[in-house]
Parts: C-alpha cells; sequence; structure tokens
C-alpha cells in the first residue's frame, strides 16, 4: 500500500510532496482533535490508501449512494480550487447518529448534520494548520450534494490523487478524497511554517438549534475531515451568498402605495411538543436562524433618498409566508405572529429539496 507521499512525487516536486506530506499531517491531527470534541474521543486513520488517477477513469466506482462534500481553497491572490470529500451515505447516516422520523428524510438530515460537523472542523483546521499562511490561504466548505461525483469526475481534466480511509471512532466512516493537481499545487505553495503547538478547537453547538436538522431537507454548508489523513491522532466557511432575488423594475420611492403598521394577532399557548430524538454528536452547535419578510431593488439615487417615513416596498404579498433561513439556506416558510412582546413565526411549511421548481429557482 503507497504512502501518499510516493504518490505525490509522481505529480508535484519532492519539494511539494515534502510540504504536503507534513501539512497533510498537521491536518488530519488537527481534524481528529475537533472530531474528537464532538464525539467525545478522537478518531484514529485505518486503511489509508493513496493513488493517482485520471477523474474520468474511476467514474464507476461510485454508483453506491453517496454524499459529495466540496471542499473549496481560496487565497489572497484570487487562487481557488475544489477537492471532494465522499461519503457513502448509510455509514455517514450513522456515523452523524441521523434520526429522522421518516426514513425518506434521513439523507437530508444527514447532510444537515455533516455540513455542520465539517464546518466546525474546517474552523479548526484554519486556525490551527492555515493561520499565517502568507498568500492567506483559507478552507471552506461548498453545498454538500448526494450522487453527483460520476458528472463532477467527468467534467476533471486533470490528474488527482485518490486517498482511501476510514475513521474510526466509535463508529467507523469509510471516506474517499478525491483532490486534484491545482489544489494540491496551491496548497503546496501556500502552506506556512507549521508550528508545533496544538491550538484547542473552538466548537459551539446547542441542542435546541441541532433539533432543527430534524426539519431540514436543503444542503448546508461548513467543512471537511481532511485530506491525507495519514497516521492515528489522540489530540487534535462562510456562510454562502443568499440567492439573488428575481430581477424586478424597482418601485420609485415617490410612487410607494400608502402603507400601515402591520397588526398580528398574539399567538396562544400551546402544550410543549415532546422533545425530538436526542441527537448527542452535536449538542451545542450554533447556527443562525433569520426570518425574511422580502427583498427589493432600489437605485443608488434612491437609496440616497432614503430618509425618515420613506417607503420600501417589498417583493412580497401582504400575508404570504414569510422565508424561514437556516445558515442563509431556506428550510421552511411561516407565518408572523406575536409572542407576548416579540415577534414569533409559526411554521407552516417546511421547505423539502427538489419538491418544487420553485424551491430550485429560490
Amino acid at each position: 500500500m503507497p504512502e501518499p507521499r510516493e504518490i505525490l512525487t509522481q505529480l508535484l516536486s519532492p519539494a511539494q510532496a515534502g510540504t504536503l506530506d507534513q501539512g497533510g499531517r498537521r491536518i488530519w491531527e488537527a481534524a481528529a482533535t475537533a472530531l474528537g470534541a464532538i464525539l467525545g474521543a478522537a478518531p484514529s486513520a485505518a486503511g489509508l490508501d493513496a493513488r493517482l488517477v485520471m477523474p474520468d477513469e474511476i467514474t464507476g466506482e461510485f454508483s453506491e449512494p453517496h454524499l459529495v462534500a466540496p471542499i473549496e481553497l481560496s487565497t489572497d491572490q484570487e487562487q481557488t480550487a475544489l477537492a471532494y470529500l465522499v461519503l457513502p451515505t448509510a455509514p455517514a447516516a450513522h456515523f452523524f447518529d441521523s434520526q429522522a422520523d421518516d426514513p425518506s428524510d434521513e439523507e437530508q438530515q444527514t447532510i444537515v448534520l455533516a455540513s455542520t460537523v465539517l464546518g466546525q472542523v474546517l474552523q479548526v483546521i484554519n486556525v490551527q494548520v492555515l493561520a499565517g499562511s502568507p498568500p492567506g490561504l483559507v478552507y471552506s466548505l461548498d453545498d454538500i450534494t448526494a450522487n453527483t461525483m460520476p458528472p463532477l469526475l467527468s467534467a476533471m481534466d486533470e490528474p488527482a490523487i485518490v486517498l482511501t480511509l476510514s475513521v474510526e471512532g466509535q463508529k467507523p466512516l469509510p471516506i474517499r478524497l478525491v483532490v486534484p493537481g491545482t489544489f494540491l499545487d496551491v496548497t503546496a505553495g501556500a502552506l506556512p511554517e507549521l508550528a508545533n503547538e496544538p491550538v484547542a478547537p473552538s466548537l459551539s453547538l446547542t441542542e435546541d438549534d441541532i433539533a432543527l436538522a430534524e426539519i431540514v431537507d436543503v444542503p448546508s454548508v461548513a467543512a471537511p475531515a481532511p485530506a491525507p489523513a495519514y497516521a492515528s491522532a489522540g489530540a487534535g466557511r462562510e456562510p454562502e451568498p443568499r440567492p439573488a432575488a428575481p430581477e424586478r423594475e424597482p418601485t420609485p420611492i415617490s410612487q410607494a402605495p400608502a402603507a400601515s403598521r402591520a397588526r398580528f394577532t398574539p399567538l396562544a399557548e400551546t402544550r410543549t411538543p415532546s422533545a425530538p430524538h436526542p441527537i448527542d454528536l452535536l449538542r451545542g452547535l450554533e447556527m443562525n436562524v433569520t426570518v425574511e419578510l422580502g427583498r427589493t431593488e432600489l437605485t443608488v439615487a434612491e437609496v440616497l433618498d432614503l430618509g425618515p417615513g420613506s417607503i420600501v416596498e417589498l417583493d412580497r404579498i401582504a400575508g404570504e409566508p414569510v422565508d424561514i433561513l437556516v445558515n442563509d439556506r431556506v428550510i421552511a416558510r411561516g407565518e408572523v405572529v406575536v409572542v407576548d412582546e416579540n415577534f414569533g413565526v409559526r411554521v407552516v411549511e417546511v421547505i423539502r429539496r427538489g419538491s418544487s421548481a420553485e424551491e430550485e429557482a429560490s
């Protein structure tokens, strides 16, 4: 079974291969530390294998259900590249302790849980390994998708390294990392001088927020259990831009319709619902929840003309449900209510991925 460094020398210079070998070990140590903080014990790596491939030659290896987590690198010099972390769907659901009430929702819940955990892992890698990179190297996680690896491989036009290993903890998780040559080359040239002191991961999770994973069916964002998962380790993002609003002619401020203060029916007290299934894997993780009333477009002149009493017309009809976003992704729609003296939102619809053309457009 070849060592990753041996394979890297087939694609890069010996100096680059050495840098990546050292960096890969540090990345794995940081990832293991982060996973240990979430899982309760740092996992080890087993069965490591590395090989050099042309991507279109291995598309047939991804016929089984799988999740694809794109890992994007970026630098201050506007360099970007993508690598792909591939998780088999069923083992990933077990590893991340997916407990969807409906088995058909398991895949989507696993996507949310994996995105959240990988995002926390990536934060640790950026702080512990990549901090101090001269060109500002940063890793981030793109949308996790299901069963998309074959077309992604078909579109690649450069050699890639495939790392295969099993993350061994209380529950095993086989993973594959497909790393194109460009990703390796940029990383090798951007890694900082690696310090020896481990940095404690900063992980923040709340049980109440992670219960949202019971209803989320849209891929989220966050970051990777890293590429070269080498030796067993005992210790040791960024929200995506919101979808663009549909194009429409802005309504001039001077022509805005008459407006009145909105009145909402107070929310009647209801019995506390039964607690969701416990998801011990992600206790304490925080997710941003936003309610969006509507959007519009204004010219610079109209923005400069805004003042007290100005009316801005939104693109949503009065009484139409508002969007509920988790980490900048629409996961539900609801109606605005009043709870005591605070605004609240009563969920009236949970968004299911692919359920409508409207959802894809939004």
